[in-house]
């Protein structure tokens, strides 16, 4: 069961170092993951020191591995950076990821 409208199609990229060097490039880790994207509230904005009209609050499954740091580019093509994942739990039917996205492209 889930809790949240699935109205986007996410790509994860992670940075990944590039063989035995000090060099890193961005790399997708899966494709094809369900997304709830909605611009986050002005409360929520605030908190966390956001720019408003380019903060968003995502909801994805708690199986889908997604770290602070990453990039997702949904599937119109807008960027975003993950500021914030919050993992909540609640007798196994309740389970979700809260991820806090910043807007990298306006």
């Amino acid at each position: 069961m889930t809790l949240f409208f699935k109205n986007h199609q996410i790509t994860i990229y992670r940075r990944r170092r590039k063989g035995s060097t000090d060099r890193y490039a961005l790399s997708a880790t899966f494709t094809g993951y369900n997304a709830d994207i909605q611009p986050a509230s002005l409360d929520r904005t605030q908190f966390v020191e956001g720019r408003f009209g380019a903060t968003y609050d995502a909801y994805v499954d708690t199986n889908v591995d997604i770290k602070e740091g990453d990039q997702l580019v949904d599937d119109a093509g807008k960027r975003y950076a993950v500021k914030a994942v919050v993992h909540w739990e609640g007798a196994g039917l309740l389970d979700y990821t809260n991820v806090i996205l910043t807007s990298q492209d306006g």
